[in-house]
């Protein structure tokens, strides 16, 4: 019982660590907390179902080129709504986030109305692992392994690339970074290019179990910001840990003590982290230089 609810947790952990890992690679290149992360992964998973169920693509197919979608979206919002904000203060920008939130919801409700939509998946029917005698759905290992990709191959790639030492260098300090023939617009498009794939990815693997419809994600985005608070917004790895115990907290909680006490869980979590250690568990005191 135990190690299913752990499991089940762990699975649910790594897509709230998608949603985060996204929101803080914008948030640690650009200062901006992007409220809009989970309306651009519901877009993208909404082009996935039109491109399977208006055009007729197989799930990886549809998949794989709205992963694409959600890449390109995140750098034309960029181009389009954040870039022209940059040198501003950073509250207008987080402010206009809040309003794309919104026309985003607007747009999906538009196209694809407020109903609710089962999402496919290719893995519906496919008999559980079996772990140590403990029975694990396809989703949940799916789950799992992608969200273990995508943190093992972001870290590689923001320490091993020069495209990533270049955003790292925009995140800590923008004036020796431009000095350094470091262009801080073009660390910003690609920050929030990977945001949207990444968070695409959440959106698509959230869809099968919670059902495709215009909130989708606004429950994911709360996580994953409870995720990052209590990890440390300033690390990838902090993210993806707090995440992951969230994810396990929740599902105990749930089981053990009242379903309806299991997402209060995530605002406690919240507010002591926030008392207690600001920057996290395993986040550290970030001294940013213009």
């Amino acid at each position: 019982m135990i190690a299913n609810l752990v499991v089940g947790g762990l699975a649910a952990g790594c897509l709230y660590a998608m949603v985060g890992i996204a929101i803080v690679i914008v948030l640690n290149i650009t200062d901006i907390a992007n409220f809009a992360q989970g309306e651009m992964a519901m877009l993208t998973t909404f082009f996935a179902y039109w491109l399977m169920e208006g055009i007729g693509l197989p799930w990886w197919q549809a998949v794989s080129i709205a992963v694409v979608f959600g890449l390109v979206q995140g750098v034309v919002i960029q181009q389009v709504v954040i870039r022209p904000l940059i040198g501003g203060p950073v509250l207008s920008a987080i402010i206009a986030t809040l309003g794309l939130n919104v026309v985003l919801n607007s747009v999906a409700g538009l196209i694809w109305g407020h109903q609710t939509y089962t999402f496919p998946s290719p893995f519906a029917f496919s008999p559980p692992f079996l772990i140590g005698g403990v029975p694990v759905s396809v989703d949940s290992v799916v789950n799992i392994a992608v969200g273990l990709v995508i943190i093992i191959g972001m870290t590689l790639f923001l320490r091993f690339t020069w495209t990533g030492l270049a955003l790292r260098a925009a995140s800590q300090n923008q004036t020796v970074a431009r000095l350094m023939g470091v262009s801080i617009t073009r660390s910003s498009a690609i920050a929030w290019g990977l945001g949207g794939l990444v968070g695409g990815v959440a959106g698509v693997l959230a869809a099968p179990s919670l059902f495709l419809d215009t909130n989708l994600m606004s429950a994911l985005l709360i996580k994953a910001f409870a995720g990052g608070v209590l990890g440390g917004l300033n690390s990838l790895i902090g993210v993806f840990l707090g995440c992951l115990t969230l994810g396990v907290a929740e599902n105990l909680t749930g089981a053990y003590l009242s379903p309806s006490f299991a997402d209060a869980i995530t605002f406690i979590i919240i507010i002591a982290v926030l008392i207690m250690r600001p920057e996290g568990i395993f986040g550290h005191v970030k001294v940013r230089k213009a």
